[in-house]
């Protein structure tokens, strides 16, 4: 009972609370669902908070805003704790893929997966990518990298409208206990500007 509370907790904290107190446009935060899910959902772990800021850029470059607190949430699904479980249903999905696709791949143990991850974290990020892509295309083959994205697209597209539709059930009863309708509450919350130097509506 205990380890399912400490569970919770991590949960809210990490995840639930950057919602609920994010102030950015509803369709940015959606965004950032979407983007955190997608790298969250690959095997490159220890890089991928990294690939998440390297998007935000990238994006901004095109003006494409999305809200990145959180992307690094989402993001952290995937950390030291869960990456167990994770790397062994992509590689699972992976496999099952390439069977159904007559792809050869080869075959690899778990422990060396856990290896050469916590090996990857030591490093430097350029160094730990390095590492991360020599193992993903000469040891481990595709499987886990199939996977991922097998897993991690459909996720992170449906990421989008299931933000849209919690964050706006939560703000329509921030607005109700203030008084006022959502739009009236957007206009008195959401922040004009999104990013690391953002400031609220007056």
């Amino acid at each position: 009972m205990n380890f399912l509370r400490t569970i919770w907790r991590i949960i809210h904290k990490q995840i639930i609370l950057p919602f609920q107190e994010s102030y950015a446009p509803i369709h940015e935060v959606c965004l950032g669902t979407t983007v955190g899910l997608l790298w969250s959902m690959t095997p490159l772990v220890g890089v991928q908070m990294y690939l998440g800021l390297g998007t935000w850029l990238i994006l901004r470059l095109f003006r494409i805003r999305f809200y990145l607190p959180i992307a690094i949430a989402m993001i952290w699904i995937t950390n030291p704790v869960t990456v167990p479980f994770f790397y062994s249903l992509f590689y699972w999905l992976g496999k099952h893929v390439l069977l159904l696709f007559g792809v050869p791949y080869q075959q690899i143990s778990f422990d060396t997966l856990l290896a050469i991850s916590k090996e990857s974290e030591s490093m430097d990020l350029i160094s730990g990518l390095y590492h991360w892509t020599i193992f993903l295309f000469d040891k481990m083959g595709l499987p886990m990298f199939i996977g991922g994205f097998a897993f991690g697209i459909p996720l992170a597209l449906l990421g989008y409208p299931i933000t849209y539709r919690l964050l706006n059930t939560y703000r329509a009863r921030r607005a109700q206990e203030e008084g006022i309708s959502l739009q009236e509450w957007e206009l008195k919350h959401v922040r004009k500007d999104v990013g690391l130097f953002a400031t609220k509506t007056q």
